[in-house]
C-alpha cells in the first residue's frame, strides 16, 4: 500500500505554492498561494480520521476525563491544561473530532503567528514544518504541540529580554506538557550569539559520540552510583542499538545542515536578531538526536522539542547563497529531500482519511491498529 501517497502530495503542494510565491512579485499572486497553502494545509490537519497512533489513548480519554482529574491532579497524570481543554470542547460538542479541529485550530494560529513576522514565504515555511516532524507534532502529539507553539511565541520575550511574558507563556506551556520544562531553562542562554567555533566543537563532538557509540546513558547512570544490575541490563539494550546503521539519509542530512549552518555562520546570526535562538536550537536539537541516540523514542522526543530550528534555517540558508545559480540547486535540493523524507511514512497506521469525504470508525481503525501492531 502507498500510504505515504496523501503525504507526499501535500508536500507537492506546499511546494508548488512556494514556488508561485517566490516566483512572482505581484502582491495578489502571494496573498493567494499563501492563502491557498493555508486553508488546505488547515483542512489536512484540522479534518483528519484517525491516523497514527496517539488517538488511541486521547479518544478515550475525551470522553472518560473529569473536573476530578484537575481537582485530585497529581504529577504523572494528563496536565491540567490539556483537560480543561477537553472539558470545555466537550461541553461544547461532544465528538472527538471537534476536539482535534479545535486543537488544529489552536496549532495553526500559533504557527502562523510565530511565522509571519520571520519569513516572508509562508507555504515554503509550512513545507519545512510539514516535512520536519511537523506532521508527528500536528497528529500524533495533540498535548506537545500546543506547549512547543506556546514557546515558539514566547522567543519574542526571550530576545528582548522580557521575563515575566517569557515564562507567563512557557508556564502555560508547561500546563499542555511537562517537557515544556526544558524551555525554562534556555532563557538564559538562548539568546547568546556563540563562536562559531563553540559551535563547531560541540557539533564535532556530538557526531564523534554517536559514530563510536559512546553511552552517555551508561555514564550517567555508573556516575550516580546505580545497581550494577541496571548497567548491565543497560549494556545489552546499548549493544543492541548499536547495531543500527549509522549512515542514513537522515544522518547525512544532519551532517550536512550541521556543516551549511558553520560554513555561513556569520550570515546566519546577522540575517535577523533571533538566529541565535534558532542556532542554538539546532545545536539542541543535534545534542539530543547523537548524545542519546541508543534510546531512540527518548533522544527524538527530546529533540523535537527544538526541531523548530530547521524550519527557519533551512528557509534562511536558501539567502545565503550568492550565486543565483547554487541558490537554485539548494531549493530543489530542499524539494528533493522533503518528498523523500515524508515518503517514509509509509506503514499502516498513517493511513490518511478525512472527515469532509469519509474516515473509517475508530472501532475498525483500533482493529486495524491492533492488529499491524499489538500482535507483531
Amino acid at each position: 500500500m502507498f500510504y505515504f501517497l496523501p503525504y507526499v502530495t501535500m508536500t507537492c503542494f506546499l511546494g508548488i505554492c512556494a514556488y508561485i510565491h517566490g516566483m512572482t512579485d505581484d502582491t495578489v499572486y502571494k496573498n493567494r498561494a499563501t492563502i491557498v497553502s493555508v486553508v488546505v494545509f488547515y483542512i489536512f490537519f484540522a479534518f483528519r480520521g484517525y491516523i497514527f497512533s496517539d488517538w488511541t489513548n486521547y479518544y478515550p480519554f475525551f470522553y472518560e476525563c473529569s473536573i476530578q482529574d484537575i481537582t485530585n491532579y497529581k504529577f504523572g497524570d494528563v496536565e491540567p491544561g490539556f483537560t480543561l481543554l477537553n472539558l470545555l470542547c466537550r461541553s461544547i460538542f461532544e465528538d472527538f473530532h471537534f476536539f482535534v479541529f479545535i486543537c488544529t485550530t489552536i496549532n495553526l494560529f500559533l504557527l502562523i503567528r510565530f511565522l509571519r513576522n520571520r519569513v516572508s514565504n509562508i507555504p515554503l515555511a509550512l513545507m519545512l514544518f510539514f516535512c520536519f516532524e511537523g506532521v508527528m507534532i500536528m497528529t500524533n502529539l495533540m498535548r506537545n504541540s500546543i506547549s512547543i507553539l506556546l514557546f515558539l511565541n514566547a522567543i519574542t520575550y526571550l530576545v528582548k529580554r522580557q521575563p515575566v511574558q517569557y515564562y507567563a507563556l512557557c508556564l502555560l506551556a508547561l500546563l499542555f506538557h511537562y517537557s515544556a520544562f526544558l524551555y525554562f531553562f534556555v532563557y538564559l542562554f538562548f539568546h547568546i550569539r556563540f563562536s562559531k567555533w563553540i559551535y563547531l566543537a560541540i557539533f564535532v563532538g556530538c557526531n564523534v559520540i554517536f559514530i563510536i557509540h559512546f553511552s552517555v546513558f551508561q555514564l550517567i547512570i555508573s556516575a550516580i552510583g546505580f545497581d550494577t544490575s541496571v548497567i548491565e541490563k543497560l549494556d545489552i539494550y546499548t549493544a543492541e542499538a548499536s547495531k543500527n546503521t549509522i549512515f542514513s539519509i537522515g544522518y547525512l542530512e544532519r551532517l550536512a545542515t550541521g556543516l551549511l549552518i558553520f560554513c555561513y555562520y556569520e550570515k546566519l546570526q546577522n540575517m535577523r536578531e533571533e538566529n541565535a535562538v534558532y542556532i542554538n536550537a539546532i545545536l539542541f536539537y543535534f545534542a539530543f538526536f547523537f548524545l542519546f541516540s541508543e534510546f531512540d523514542i527518548f533522544s527524538k522526543r527530546l529533540a523535537l522539542l527544538f526541531v523548530f530550528g530547521y524550519w527557519i534555517l533551512w528557509y534562511d540558508l536558501i539567502k545565503c547563497f550568492s550565486i543565483e545559480s547554487n541558490r537554485f540547486l539548494f531549493q530543489l535540493f530542499i524539494g528533493c529531500y522533503c518528498i523523500l523524507k515524508i515518503a517514509g511514512i509509509n506503514y499502516p497506521d498513517a493511513e490518511y482519511d478525512n472527515v469532509l469525504w469519509g474516515i473509517k470508525s475508530y472501532e475498525e481503525r483500533l482493529y486495524l491498529y491492533n492488529k499491524n501492531f499489538k500482535e507483531n
